[in-house]
């Protein structure tokens, strides 16, 4: 069964190209587009009040009826969060649910590793390495 997770970024087209390259590994089950829905949905999701709604109409928990929907185990965070909106996210979302785990990609990491701008695969690559090294 694919791990749960849930994505935080500004792009839409990225952020789906991401869920279904992580697949069938890692589920991305809420997707949130700005940070004002992050701070209000996630907590809620994280804590498993899954009858949140999922403001964005994105990630594979928008298909499932409530009762079978999936509470995220992670929150990938894209390389246009910024640190603050990272720290505010990942605080809220601990003080309802402390063991869901972060994972941030920078654009550093994207240049890294080849990539001039947000190439799907590229990031996704990344984020599969990341999410293995917090034991996802």
């Amino acid at each position: 069964m694919a791990i749960p997770i849930a994505s935080v970024g500004a792009n839409r087209d990225v952020a789906e190209a991401i869920r279904n390259l992580l697949l069938p590994e890692y589920d991305v089950t809420h997707t949130c587009l700005d940070i004002g829905t992050a701070l209000s949905e996630l907590p809620a999701i994280c804590s498993g009040q899954l009858e949140t709604e999922i403001s964005s109409g994105l990630g594979t928990n928008v298909e499932r009826p409530i009762s079978e929907r999936l509470p995220p185990r992670a929150i990938v965070f894209g390389g246009g969060v910024p640190d603050d909106q990272v720290v505010a996210v990942t605080g809220v979302v601990h003080a309802t649910a402390p063991n869901v785990k972060t994972v941030r990609v920078t654009r550093e990491d994207i240049a890294s590793a080849g990539a001039d701008g947000p190439n799907p695969e590229v990031i996704t690559e990344v984020l599969r390495k990341k999410l293995s090294e917090i034991s996802l």
